[in-house]
């Protein structure tokens, strides 16, 4: 009894026969649950008699019935295999060639890049939102620093140091000259010009209030003790007492009536506490009663208020001398007979007349300021109080005095030149730092790109693209358009970005272009600079912190070392630093902005002095020679990268030492190794002879001169134990491993079809060649269906036909319900 008359007994379906592997399908309907076990027993009793050396029994699982269930769906609206349009073999009508099919696989990598960024949540963050947030960053931190500009002018008043508690005398009360100017002084609009009609002090309002004059209460004990015969003018009332080696006290300390009695006082309108002194010792009760006015203050917190900061007194008369006229002629006489000094007759008229003179000298009713020297603009303040009323004074009788008035204002003069010279270096060192943080936030964005290229590389995907026809150079020149574009966004925000900030060292004039050919240029140039290595990281994220380090520390210490030696004369060690350093794009940049934020605050200064200084940013000494290397940069970088990817630097010319003589070779492999070398001209499609791989450190080499002949239409396998070398000699045929001694590839492998040699004319081979790699060489953003369409592009199949061979593939390998879904869900 065979084993299908057992399962035909349960009317099971053979399903797939693969090897020695049979796989029937159990039925589910009007089948009775014993027969499971009746078949079961019938196994088992003649497992060994009907061929079998074991069995089992697994559930339907639950992507099979969903599979199922949707084919029908499928057939149905006219997605299954039957509805693929002509040329169901997978293929165009015909396949495109030469210049069309470069310019076709250029635009395919494009249109790679692109449905991989538009879904790559990381590179939009590392690529366009990272530098333009350290920049705006930075530059929000600048406006912390207050901005170097015109000092303001300052408006003096007495009214700086808060309210007054200040002083009138009027030393000659009977005189109608002085009696009138108190009152034009006291009067409305009183002290300054607080309470002028349009009160042009802003920050100083009038009150419009003027009290009564007023008494203090006064211990009529103190007025008798202060009566006494013991007063008099020149100490009018009692001392008091200063600090002393046995006491030490911050004030002196003055006893009950010192100063005097209080005198008459009354709050004006602009607010002040006006006391009239006239009549006393103003020197004496100033001294005296300032004691108990501080103290007052001392309770603040924040800042001691003297309070009393000046006072105007008239009527006072200054002698110019307290020397009689004839002492005068007696010293001038005695100088005369000294020196040997003959005078003349208008010599000796004039010592006469001396007298005469000096009495003319001694002014009368004079006005006398009194200022507090701890106050640094008191002096002035109240000295335009006094200029003030004495102006109004003079004006007619009619005149409206709440018009008139004298405003002092403070200019600051002019910086000097070290002032100009040392606000030059803060300001540039400011834009210094923002200049630094540029090269922080750029450092980031080339880095960023080699991550795709490590992966592309790791994951097999680049090896697989050139298999499929692509050039090294196409490959590279599209990956840096697309980085360019990429950075070309980057560099648009950071420059939008300085525009909103209105940083005039970088978007004024000139200034703006240099800034924009800056930016460019450096990506132009540092993007090339991380290609190579892509070939040295294999790991993108370590990748990713290294190149990012290594570009801070290129940019920022470079750049630093330079600003820092330029603050040093005559530095010849700071030239040659900024003549090496020019290789590097990342100082290119920090230097080209540290030395345009220089000129712009030179600019500045000379217009301080009315002067035009703008030099052209383009200049050969300015940034000309920055922007120049690294045009220059460029195209050296992208060149050297592709002589790294031709293997171009290893070494030719070193000849194949002795080979050792093969032993214990099987019969059949000898028998093809001798076929291999006896006939040249075979109808193998694919001819290898002594193909060889030893890698670095290796003594025993990997694959060790094997030799294949493969026909036309023969499937050919290559079997072996792990480690034999069948992964090795397919990379060496599909060109990941060229012919190179130093690398230990030799040996010979043709497609004699075409008649090219893998290993010397791989890029021709490429276009005769399918190779489906190890691991999955996909990319796992982008979807089944968007693969298929990159490599039939990549192949020259025409634009219009891609939908359709796409289509045949997706049905002939049962994708259709994944064909749109991302790569990296599979």
């Amino acid at each position: 009894m065979g084993l299908d008359t057992v399962l035909y007994a349960v009317l099971a379906r053979l399903i797939e026969a693969i090897g020695q592997e049979l796989t029937y399908l159990l039925p589910n309907r009007n089948f009775q649950p014993r027969a499971y076990a009746s078949l079961f027993r019938e196994l088992e009793e003649t497992l060994v008699d009907i061929g079998l050396s074991s069995f089992g029994v697994s559930d339907t699982s639950l992507e099979e019935l969903f599979t199922a269930n949707t084919d029908g769906v499928l057939q149905t609206n006219g997605q299954g295999p039957c509805d693929v349009p002509g040329g169901s073999d997978g293929r165009g009508s015909y396949q495109v060639r030469g210049l069309q099919l470069t310019i076709k696989q250029f635009l395919a990598l494009l249109i790679k890049r692109l449905q991989h960024a538009t879904r790559s949540f990381k590179d939009f963050l590392a690529q366009i939102v990272l530098p333009a947030s350290f920049v705006f960053l930075a530059l929000t931190f600048t406006l912390i620093v207050p901005p170097f500009g015109e000092y303001p002018s300052l408006t003096l008043s007495p009214w700086m140091y808060g309210r007054q508690y200040t002083f009138f005398s009027n030393e000659r009360p009977l005189d109608a000259q002085m009696r009138y100017f108190g009152e034009v002084l006291l009067d409305k609009p009183g002290f300054g010009t607080r309470c002028m009609a349009e009160e042009p002090l802003e920050d100083f309002p009038c009150n419009n209030i003027t009290t009564e004059w007023e008494m203090g209460l006064v211990n009529p004990v103190l007025i008798d003790m202060l009566a006494g015969p013991e007063w008099d003018a020149l100490r009018p009332s009692p001392d008091c007492q200063c600090s002393t080696p046995r006491k030490l006290t911050m004030l002196p300390v003055c006893p009950e009536g010192a100063g005097g009695l209080p005198p008459p006082q009354r709050i004006q309108s602009t607010g002040d506490v006006l006391m009239d002194l006239t009549g006393r010792n103003i020197s004496d009760y100033l001294v005296k009663t300032y004691p108990s006015l501080i103290r007052t203050s001392l309770k603040s917190k924040y800042w001691v208020n003297e309070q009393r900061y000046g006072g105007i007194s008239v009527g006072g008369q200054l002698p110019v001398l307290d020397l009689q006229p004839k002492t005068i002629q007696d010293v001038a006489a005695q100088l005369g007979r000294l020196l040997n000094v003959t005078g003349g007759k208008y010599s000796k008229q004039t010592l006469k007349d001396i007298g005469m003179f000096l009495k003319y000298m001694e002014t009368q009713n004079n006005v006398k300021v009194w200022y507090n020297n701890k106050g640094w603009h008191a002096m002035v303040s109240f000295m335009n109080v006094a200029n003030n009323a004495i102006l109004r004074a003079n004006l007619p009788k009619d005149a409206n005095l709440d018009k008139y008035g004298i405003t002092a204002i403070n200019h600051p003069l002019n910086l000097t030149k070290e002032q100009l010279s040392e606000i030059t270096v803060l300001t540039t060192a400011v834009d210094a730092v923002v200049a630094i943080c540029v090269i922080f936030a750029t450092s980031f964005v080339p880095a960023s790109f080699v991550l795709y290229l490590i992966q592309e590389r790791v994951t097999q995907a680049k090896h697989l693209q050139f298999v499929s026809g692509v050039s090294p150079l196409v490959y590279w020149m599209a990956n840096f358009l697309w980085d360019m574009l990429n950075y070309s966004m980057s560099a648009v925000m950071v420059v939008e970005i300085f525009i909103f900030f209105n940083k005039k060292c970088y978007t004024s004039g000139n200034n703006l272009q240099a800034l924009i050919a800056l930016l460019m240029l450096y990506g132009w140039s540092v993007t090339p600079m991380m290609y190579p290595m892509s070939f040295v990281f294999s790991v993108p994220s370590t990748a990713y912190v290294s190149l990012s380090c290594i570009n801070l520390f290129i940019g920022i210490n470079c750049s630093a070392i330079t600003f820092i030696l330029d603050l040093f004369e005559g530095t010849t060690l700071n030239q040659l630093l900024k003549t090496v350093l020019l290789v590097f794009p990342h100082y290119c940049l920090g230097r080209g902005l540290v030395d345009m934020a220089m000129n712009q605050a030179m600019t500045d200064v000379f217009a301080r002095f009315g002067e035009d200084y703008s030099p052209d940013p383009f200049d050969w000494d300015f940034i000309g020679k920055n922007l120049f290397c690294m045009a220059v940069e460029g195209f050296v970088y992208f060149i050297l990268n592709l002589l790294l990817q031709y293997r171009f630097f290893l070494d030719h010319w070193i000849s194949e030492g002795p080979k050792p003589f093969i032993l214990n070779e099987d019969l059949d492999v000898a028998q093809e190794r001798q076929r291999i070398y006896e006939s040249e001209k075979t109808n193998d499609i694919l001819h290898i002879k002594d193909l060889t791989k030893t890698y670095p450190g290796m003594m025993i080499p990997a694959v060790d001169r094997i030799c294949v002949g493969v026909s036309a239409g023969e499937c050919f396998g290559l079997l072996g134990v792990n480690g034999a070398g069948k992964t090795t000699t397919f990379k060496m045929l599909t060109g990941r491993h060229r012919r190179h001694i130093r690398r230990g590839v030799s040996g010979r492998a043709q497609v004699r079809r075409e008649g090219l040699i893998i290993l010397t004319s791989i890029l021709d081979v490429h276009q005769n060649m399918g190779y489906c790699p190890q691991f999955d060489a996909i990319d796992e953003l982008l979807t089944g269906r968007e693969h298929l369409h990159l490599y039939a592009r990549l192949r020259g199949v025409p634009e219009y036909e891609i939908s359709r061979v796409a289509e045949w593939a997706i049905q002939k390998l049962g994708l259709s319900e994944y064909a749109d879904q991302s790569a990296g869900t599979y």
